[in-house]
């Protein structure tokens, strides 16, 4: 057969043609809510443009990285206390004395319903668009937040938070998809790092915000506060999707194949959709979307047969993320330090001081994600994180006094953060947005974040009564989990850092594209040296 060239296939908008996905055939729902137009708003193209829509998806994770530091904080708020838990144990306003399973239920509703959010969001995603899926999240979270700053009781609260999770589910399940589709094939793993920079990021400002509040006691503003701040991010979030492009892989998938020409040019070369490495991105992404015609419709079912592998690589990536320990520390340290022998205060400064190292470690893997690629990172860190933990449990059941026990818990914390902020934090996030197929990115993503939350509920829900029945030694069972995960990584997971998110079809042993995937991938592929020398470099862990 006759080599291709990129010459015989440059496309201009000219000659690309756009086709309606939506026929009389159609499921009921991409029938009524599809888009049958697109009309680009925004007002600069190149970098500025790609940075500010990496920067609006990564708001939405700071959103949710928010929130977990914001209930963390009020959960030693003596005034948040006495108001909502006066009956079940909190009328001293000292949580040491508050139904553990009330705290739990308060902790994990929002993660059950972010469950339901992603799964819901995984089918809205293909129909109205991702952007579109932020927007919803980012309005839900504003309306929520107002809900729960005014909450008269606990049911009002658990109702306002449950609600908000839906809003977690949209913003967790479409972000990481956004960057993934946004970026450059060398550049992928830096643009999710940025992400979940953003996420920590959000987390850390709500420590510092309830820390500061904290100052406001005993006046209702001192809880109140933190809700404030989340309603102004929300808003900016929201304002942000009207402004923004949608992505060029969601465009393509969708008939919209001149705009998503358009939208690769505007985000990688200026407009300029003569450039070479515009039309070799884009002539990938023509392929993928002629082979993924020709399947039809993914299913749910699809993500158990045809693609079980890549399933079973996002829902367990996402699943050890939570089971290896992250949330007992997130949501339940500054209990864990007022238990341990340090004051409120203390405890709430020390929470948002141990976030700075943490939100620093997360730059790391900007460098690291896409030189030494996913699965090395996710076995350092599974080891480290073991460690770690075993050493907490020897300090929290040693015969030690207060003060030793306490700063050497924290000491440990803070190493075990550092750890997981460039490790397990962001690669769970990157895995399952990249491995999956266009034609099924959304529902595999939504497998993968309802993963997520569902054992995050499981670890919010259980932890109280974990800690008040066997103490330390629930450390020990997370080391567990952490070690189990890195022989799943090492004997399990597939290497994808530098290729393209239609050549990591082939990793798995799939077809990618209608025609030869080698001659695809070898008329397409990148000219830029970074791109081919860290092409070469993974291609061994594949």
């Amino acid at each position: 057969m006759e080599k291709r060239t990129l010459g015989d296939s440059r496309a201009t908008n000219n000659q690309v043609e756009n086709f309606n996905p939506v026929t009389s055939e159609s499921p009921w729902l991409d029938r009524k809510l599809k888009p049958r137009t697109y009309k680009a708003r925004y007002l600069f193209v190149g970098k500025p443009l790609l940075w500010m829509t990496c920067f609006f998806g990564s708001l939405g994770d700071a959103l949710f990285g928010y929130d977990q530091g914001i209930m963390s904080g009020l959960l030693v708020n003596p005034v948040f206390l006495r108001r909502f838990f006066s009956e079940h144990g909190g009328e001293q306003g000292d949580s040491a004395f508050v139904n553990p399973t009330i705290t739990g239920i308060t902790i994990s509703c929002l993660q059950l319903s972010a469950a339901i959010g992603s799964l819901t969001a995984g089918r809205l995603g293909d129909v109205i668009g991702r952007k579109r899926c932020v927007a919803i999240g980012g309005f839900i979270y504003f309306v929520t937040a107002f809900i729960q700053a005014f909450a008269p009781n606990l049911a009002c609260f658990i109702v306002g938070r449950t609600i908000q999770g839906l809003g977690v589910g949209f913003l967790s399940m479409t972000v990481p998809i956004i960057q993934t589709e946004i970026a450059a094939p060398h550049r992928r793993g830096l643009m999710v790092g940025v992400e979940y920079t953003f996420l920590i990021g959000g987390y850390m400002l709500s420590t510092w915000v309830d820390y500061g509040f904290y100052f406001l006691l005993p006046d209702n503003l001192s809880w109140q506060g933190p809700y404030f701040v989340q309603m102004g991010l929300a808003f900016i979030l929201l304002s942000m999707s009207f402004v923004l492009p949608e992505t060029p892989r969601w465009l393509a998938r969708n008939g919209f194949m001149k705009e998503s020409l358009q939208t690769v040019a505007d985000l990688h070369s200026k407009g300029d959709i003569h450039a070479e490495h515009v039309q070799q991105v884009f002539m990938e992404i023509q392929q993928a979307v002629r082979y993924e015609q020709t399947l039809g419709q993914s299913s749910w079912g699809e993500m158990f047969t045809r693609y079980r592998k890549r399933t079973i690589v996002g829902i367990t990536a996402q699943m050890f993320a939570q089971l290896n320990g992250i949330n007992i520390i997130s949501f339940y340290l500054p209990t864990t330090l007022a238990a341990a022998g340090f004051s409120t205060q203390k405890s709430l400064l020390y929470t948002a001081a141990n976030a700075l190292p943490y939100t620093a470690a997360t730059t790391v893997v900007w460098w690291l994600a896409d030189r030494w690629g996913r699965r090395p990172l996710l076995i350092l860190g599974g080891i480290a994180m073991a460690i770690a933990m075993g050493i907490m449990c020897a300090f929290n059941e040693a015969e030690l006094d207060v003060q030793t026990r306490a700063n050497g818990i924290y000491a440990f914390v803070v190493l075990y953060n550092v750890t997981y902020g460039f490790t397990w934090g962001p690669m769970p996030w990157l895995l399952p947005a990249e491995v999956f197929p266009l034609r099924s990115r959304s529902k595999g993503m939504a497998l993968a974040t309802c993963s997520n939350w569902v054992f995050n509920f499981i670890i919010g829900m259980s932890s109280p009564d974990a800690f008040a029945g066997i103490h330390g030694y629930y450390y020990v069972i997370i080391s567990g989990f952490c070690l189990f995960s890195t022989g799943l990584v090492y004997f399990y997971y597939v290497e994808t850092a530098n290729h393209t998110l239609e050549e990591i079809a082939i990793a798995f042993g799939d077809k990618a594209f209608v025609e030869n995937d080698d001659e695809i991938i070898a008329s397409a592929r990148l000219s830029v040296p970074e791109y081919n020398g860290s092409r070469k470099n993974s291609a061994a862990g594949v």
